[in-house]
């Protein structure tokens, strides 16, 4: 027979999950919401829905319904979400709340696992008291710290001196043709905005001023600096921010490209005879394979020289201190996408971003998420598909989809993405840790930016995502050695 634990009346949160009332004690309830757009973590458990912005906080939302009811579909969509208190603040999707009511704690004799339950005072039955952060701790086991990727390229040689001398440029389509701005010349490349506020007599490459984090951003056609006729802006039009003569102008491009770092050998200057007394908006010529691809590199200083256009003062990235240095702080990231999200990598462990070859050169006895092996300037990757990789089903290729190839913590591989999208310069003051519920570490999702638009943006580490690709890598060859060994226990 339950008897009472002698704790008294207290304040209950009644809800519903599935075909069964629970109880929260209302002291670790902070608040109800409504449902909220929810940032997916990829490699979580299932029970994890997501991240949501819960005013600047990035809040981990666990499907309550799949912890305590993991074999039942939820019949409906969740009405609320319950904030409460579980070591750190998590949201908790559930099916319906009933009431806050006040109720008398009963605990049950039988068996050494005595569960937990209350009877409702005003009669409208009984509901089993949740123990939260037993159930959290439970479905959500603190992730370990993730090791350092071993996975070394096939032709390593003084990496941390040839890295250092590689030139890093940001390239992009105008006009049919291929450009490139050095990297720190750009602060980073954003999609077309729909809003964008013409400016009478600003000259002909002047498409006109976008709002940008409570600034004002001035764009320009940059197929029209060039001389060029300016194709319609497609889906694939990007604004490139650049630092033009010490200000930041938006450069209207068809479409990002590759983020490349080359050996500076690939790098020549513009010929002489081609300058025209140094007034040429080209600073340098890069050969990007041995195919012969030319890129040429703009010059950020001489760009707008011999035009009507000037750029309006840059914006600031932080606040000036008494001795005029920078406050604020900021990190550059590129972003790629997987199966409808987007994720944040720090731009320093990006080695390049190359579209995927027609015909990619397949591993013998490789497992399924590698995908093929490409050659890069003399030095071999697999080329691993991040959805396998996340446990997703495998996208359809498409002329979207890149090759990410990462560089960090010794590591080296090429991740096959859906796409890469822009760059962004985060502001540190916007980018926290992630809450620590995303069990495995592999998926490298170590912290989480606030966006202009309130949305998230999960940020990996390099380093702990080369080292679970490696892993899973490793995993994967191991099951199908193990099948190959059982099909023939002879071999």
């Amino acid at each position: 027979m339950p008897e009472a634990d002698g704790t008294g009346d207290r304040r209950y949160l009644v809800l519903t999950l599935g075909p069964d009332d629970f109880a929260l004690d209302a002291g670790v309830v902070r608040e109800l919401i409504r449902p909220p757009r929810l940032t997916r973590v990829p490699g979580a458990p299932p029970t994890l829905a997501g991240l949501a912005n819960l005013r600047g906080m990035a809040l981990p939302v666990l499907d309550l319904r799949r912890i305590v009811h993991p074999d039942i579909e939820p019949a409906t969509e969740p009405t609320r979400v319950v904030v409460a208190e579980a070591g750190e603040p998590v949201g908790l999707i559930v099916d319906r709340i009933v009431a806050f009511s006040v109720g008398t704690e009963s605990v049950e004799s039988d068996g050494p696992g005595r569960s937990r339950r209350r009877s409702v005072a005003n009669g409208s039955g009984s509901a089993r008291v949740l123990d939260l952060p037993a159930l959290v701790a439970g479905a959500f086991p603190r992730r370990a710290k993730a090791p350092a990727a071993s996975v070394r390229s096939t032709r390593v040689e003084a990496v941390d001196e040839a890295e250092a001398e590689r030139v890093a440029l940001v390239s992009f389509t105008a006009a049919g043709r291929c450009y490139a701005l050095p990297l720190e010349r750009v602060a980073e490349v954003l999609v077309l905005p729909p809003d964008v506020v013409p400016v009478p007599r600003a000259g002909n490459a002047a498409l006109g001023v976008a709002a940008l984090r409570g600034g004002v951003l001035p764009l320009l056609s940059l197929p029209t600096l060039l001389g060029l006729a300016a194709p319609p802006a497609g889906r694939d039009a990007r604004v490139v921010v650049a630092r033009l003569g010490g200000a930041e102008t938006g450069l209207v491009v068809d479409a990002l490209g590759p983020i490349l770092r080359l050996a500076p050998d690939a790098v020549d200057p513009v010929p002489s005879s081609l300058s025209r007394g140094g007034m040429t908006a080209v600073d340098a010529i890069c050969r990007v394979d041995e195919a012969g691809a030319l890129v040429s590199v703009l010059s950020a200083d001489r760009l707008l020289e011999g035009t009507t256009v000037t750029a309006s003062s840059a914006r600031s990235h932080g606040t000036k201190s008494a001795n005029g240095q920078t406050a604020g702080a900021t990190e550059q990231v590129v972003v790629f996408e997987i199966a409808g999200e987007s994720y944040g990598v720090p731009v320093g462990a990006v080695r390049e971003v190359l579209r995927v070859p027609g015909i990619m050169t397949r591993l013998p006895r490789s497992p399924d998420l590698v995908v093929g092996a490409i050659d890069v300037r003399g030095t071999v990757l697999a080329v691993v598909d991040q959805r396998r990789r996340f446990g997703l089903p495998p996208g359809e290729a498409n002329a979207r989809q890149r090759i990410v190839v990462l560089e960090a913590g010794g590591g080296t591989a090429g991740l096959l993405v859906d796409g890469v999208s822009r760059m962004l310069r985060l502001d540190a003051d916007t980018i926290r840790p992630a809450p620590d519920f995303s069990g495995d570490a592999v998926n490298g999702v170590d912290r989480v930016a606030t966006l202009d638009d309130d949305s998230l943006l999960p940020v990996v580490d390099a380093s702990a995502l080369l080292a679970g690709t490696e892993r899973s890598v490793r995993a994967a060859m191991k099951r199908a050695a193990g099948r190959t060994t059982k099909a023939d226990p002879t071999g």
